[in-house]
């Protein structure tokens, strides 16, 4: 019998499990020696041309998960007034909010919201970013949504 290190590829077979596997859901190890099949983490990002006018942007979620993480970086300083960003989910329900801080902003400034509710999302649905246009100055906001597959 031939060592499972040097089979070749006529003697090869998929991993356990993955006759239940859905489409797109990938092997996932806990670190405990097992793992589970699901949708592999993944990003979806957005920019808010002018965080200081009010607007909202929308996100495409292609698969379900648990919103992780959210993750700003401003294009530029603002002069006046701190912006607040609302995310929410596809029901219009607040995941929480971030302050774009306006005293010491420079470009490259980073903010980060982790959510602990209303944080769950569907396949096929969307998450809502929107500023409050409470700031001056116009300046882009890049929004990076992370999520976790379920």
């Amino acid at each position: 019998m031939a060592l499972h290190s040097a089979l070749t590829d006529p003697e090869l077979h998929e991993p356990k499990g993955v006759s239940t596997a859905q489409e797109g859901e990938a092997y996932i190890a806990d670190g405990l020696g097992s793992g589970s099949w699901s949708v592999p983490p993944y990003a979806i990002s957005g920019v808010i041309d002018d965080v200081s006018t009010a607007s909202t942007i929308y996100l495409a979620v292609p698969y379900g998960g648990v919103v992780d993480k959210i993750v700003t970086v401003l294009a530029g300083s603002l002069t006046t007034g701190n912006a607040t960003v609302t995310v929410r989910n596809a029901a219009g329900t607040s995941m929480g909010t971030i302050t774009v801080t306006q005293s010491g902003s420079a470009a490259g400034d980073v903010d980060v919201l982790s959510p602990v509710s209303n944080n769950t999302v569907t396949n096929d649905s969307k998450v809502s970013v929107e500023t409050d246009g409470a700031s001056d100055t116009s300046r882009k906001l890049f929004v990076t949504v992370y999520i976790k597959g379920s």
